[in-house]
């Protein structure tokens, strides 16, 4: 009996504990509040709103200016071709084994490794004379591939 005595005076005093703290903890918000927040918000997003269509106004009279603008240019001549870039490349000489498996894989490797090389320059700079000059590189391997698949296909073909 002395058990059931104790656990009840300890339910009575954390029941009043509980009560004790609900009674003194006052909502943090109140519905007057929550109106109030929902119309800031309202405010804010037509703000927004207003804010994001000027800009949109802005930027088509922006665009229709710039576009009325370059079509009022008068044209600029191209500049003359240069006879060195008019001109084809002189073909090199080559000696081409043709029934060599090895240096085809070679060249053919060679290939892919200036691609991409090629690539990676791409990326860092679009113009850059590294790119002119993998372009070139690539070209000449490539002239040469074609020209040992030939003789590959003549020396078969005999």
């Amino acid at each position: 009996m002395n058990a059931e005595d104790t656990y009840d005076v300890e339910l009575a005093a954390r029941l009043k504990r509980l009560d004790a703290n609900l009674s003194s903890a006052a909502p943090a918000f109140s519905y007057d509040g929550m109106i109030e927040r929902h119309a800031q918000q309202k405010v804010r997003a037509r703000r927004r709103l207003h804010a994001a269509r000027a800009t949109a106004g802005a930027l088509v009279v922006a665009l229709v200016g710039a576009s009325v603008w370059r079509f009022e240019q008068i044209p600029v001549a191209e500049p003359p071709i240069v006879e060195a870039q008019a001109e084809p490349r002189a073909q090199q000489p080559r000696i081409v084994r043709a029934d060599t498996y090895f240096a085809v894989a070679a060249l053919e490797e060679h290939i892919a490794s200036v691609d991409d090389a090629l690539s990676v320059a791409r990326e860092y700079s679009p113009r850059g004379a590294e790119v002119a000059r993998l372009e070139r590189t690539r070209d000449e391997l490539l002239d040469s591939y074609s020209q040992v698949r030939y003789a590959q296909m003549v020396s078969a073909n005999f």
